[in-house]
């Protein structure tokens, strides 16, 4: 008499080996899902804008400033106090100046931040410096549309406490009068594991990949016309 072939061996074997496929389909699943997560919240975005600044200082303290944006195709000029050595700024950012600074300012920049002309739209608006009172700012502008021969006055009042939002930037000199800058920008979050235990529950974890995004929204190419 032969013995029966062990069936129920044969059947324990080929479930742990289904359930071990299973497991490891899971995992890597799972591992799939995380990488998904990963490449969906860490990003490097690479779409600028091209500037073209040229400046120039004109008597000791007012610099003027021609900023063309190849992608709108218009340009603007901004005339203002020269601030740092006459360093070009940006005309949309308010640089804040120490007291020393603002008392060595002339007359006239005591009063103004700014002067905008857009040729584009025909128009120009005249930006006073803000007047500080407790937590609170105001500042008066002045419109004028040279096209309708009309003008209007609007104001801004703001607090202390409001964030203000600057790109990062990094230059490179390439030549005596010619600089390279990007503006980028980064934001991030860091990673977390969130995990739980009881006695009556099994033991999960959960993980937060976190996230990290780097924007490069601007390329500036700075010219600095003093002193031709």
């Amino acid at each position: 008499m032969s013995d029966a072939p062990p069936t129920s061996d044969a059947g324990a074997g080929r479930a742990r080996r289904v359930g071990l496929l299973e497991a490891l389909a899971g995992t890597l699943a799972r591992c799939e899902e995380r990488l998904n997560e990963v490449n969906d919240k860490y990003t490097f975005e690479l779409c600028p804008e091209y500037r073209l600044k040229m400046g120039k200082t004109i008597g000791r303290a007012t610099r003027v400033g021609m900023t063309y944006d190849a992608h709108a195709r218009r340009y603007r000029v901004a005339v203002k106090h020269a601030v740092r050595g006459g360093k070009d700024e940006d005309e949309d950012e308010d640089e804040d100046e120490d007291e020393a600074t603002a008392r060595a300012r002339p007359m006239f920049w005591k009063a103004m931040k700014k002067i905008v002309f857009d040729p584009e739209e025909k128009r120009v608006e005249v930006f006073t410096q803000r007047l500080s009172c407790g937590p609170l700012s105001l500042r008066g502008v002045g419109e004028y549309d040279v096209e309708r021969s009309e003008w209007g006055l609007r104001w801004q009042l703001q607090t202390f406490h409001k964030e203000k939002k600057r790109l990062r930037s990094a230059e490179v000199k390439l030549t005596e009068r010619v600089r390279g800058c990007m503006r980028w920008d980064v934001s991030s979050a860091a990673p977390e594991v969130e995990g739980k235990v009881g006695s009556g529950e099994k033991f999960t974890f959960d993980v937060d990949v976190g996230s990290y995004h780097v924007s490069v929204p601007r390329l500036e190419l700075k010219i600095d016309l003093d002193h031709m």
